[in-house]
């Protein structure tokens, strides 16, 4: 089974929200972070905020952010709430309904294997969720970008502009 690329942004966008809980991300730092087109998030990230699984904030300062709840969505329901077809051959009904005759449909154990396959899927789907992808954190984080700051113990922040970034002293 092939998930379409909507399905797949949409996915990371959760996932880099996720590893960004402690401010607002924009639709083009995400963009430039997976090299994917800023248009197309755009779509993804209205239906997220549809869905309220994304805050939009907006205005100068506003940005992206993770809804509360959405660290415990699996990624099975992500999954279902943004394919729109899940008809993996002919006789399935699409998303509007519809299917194909087929000459050998009342006999065919083939749809029920792939009933029960797709349904196995989405089922190992459902036992992960959004907070589960965010791991682990700080290695997701660096390769996004999103390297974390470490906290600078007491006696180093004494120093004039002791900011220290993950990984230089």
């Amino acid at each position: 089974m092939k998930l379409t690329d909507y399905t797949d942004y949409s996915l990371r966008v959760m996932l880099y929200l996720a590893l960004r809980r402690d401010g607002l991300a924009t639709i083009q730092e995400i963009s430039g972070a997976y090299g994917i087109s800023k248009n197309h998030l755009m779509k993804v990230v209205q239906r997220l905020g549809e869905l309220r699984w994304v805050d939009t904030i907006r205005g100068r300062n506003g940005g992206l952010r993770l809804a509360d709840a959405s660290l415990g969505l699996s990624v099975g329901e992500v999954v279902r709430q943004t394919e729109n077809d899940f008809a993996l051959v002919g006789c399935f009904p699409d998303e509007h309904g519809e299917r194909r005759a087929c000459v050998i449909e009342p006999h065919c154990r083939l749809k029920h294997a792939l009933a029960a396959a797709r349904e196995a899927f989405l089922a190992e789907l459902d036992r992960h969720t959004i907070g589960e992808l965010a791991q682990p954190q700080a290695e997701l984080s660096g390769l996004l970008g999103l390297a974390p700051l470490t906290f600078v113990s007491p006696s180093r922040a004494k120093k004039p502009a002791s900011r220290v970034v993950s990984g230089e002293h």
